[in-house]
C-alpha cells in the first residue's frame, strides 16, 4: 500500500508532484524547441523566397525601363514613317494627275497625227 502524506492527503509525496510538473515542463519545452526550430527554418525559407521575389521585381522593372524606351523609340519611328507615307501619298496623286495631263496632251497629240495622216495628199 503506498504511503499516505500529509502534505496534500494525496498518495504521491510533494517531490513526486514537483518531478511529475516539472517533466511535463521539460516535455512541453523540448516541444517548443522543436516547434520553434521548424518556425526559424520556415521563416528562412519565406525570407529567401522574399528575397527571390524581390529580385525578380527587380528584374521586372528593369525590363519594363527597357520595354519603355523601345517602345518610345518605336512610337518616334512610327510617326516618322506616318509623315513620310503622306508625302508618299501625295507625291502619287501629284504623278497621277500628271499622268491626265500627259494623257490629255499625248491623245490631243495623236489626234493632230492621225488627222494629218488621214487628210494627206497622195504621194505623186
Amino acid at each position: 500500500m503506498p504511503e499516505l502524506h500529509s502534505n496534500g492527503g494525496g498518495q504521491e509525496s510533494r517531490l513526486d508532484r514537483m518531478e511529475r510538473m516539472l517533466d511535463l515542463i521539460i516535455q512541453d519545452h523540448a516541444r517548443f524547441a522543436l516547434d520553434h526550430d521548424r518556425f526559424a527554418q520556415e521563416h528562412l525559407k519565406l525570407i529567401e523566397s522574399q528575397q527571390r521575389l524581390w529580385d525578380g521585381f527587380e528584374k521586372l522593372a528593369e525590363s519594363q525601363k527597357v520595354l519603355l524606351t523601345a517602345q518610345v523609340i518605336l512610337t518616334d519611328r512610327v510617326d516618322s514613317l506616318t509623315i513620310e507615307v503622306k508625302e508618299i501619298g501625295e507625291k502619287v496623286r501629284e504623278l497621277t494627275e500628271a499622268g491626265r495631263h500627259t494623257d490629255e496632251r499625248l491623245n490631243a497629240l495623236i489626234a493632230v497625227v492621225d488627222d494629218l495622216v488621214r487628210k494627206r495628199p497622195p504621194l505623186q
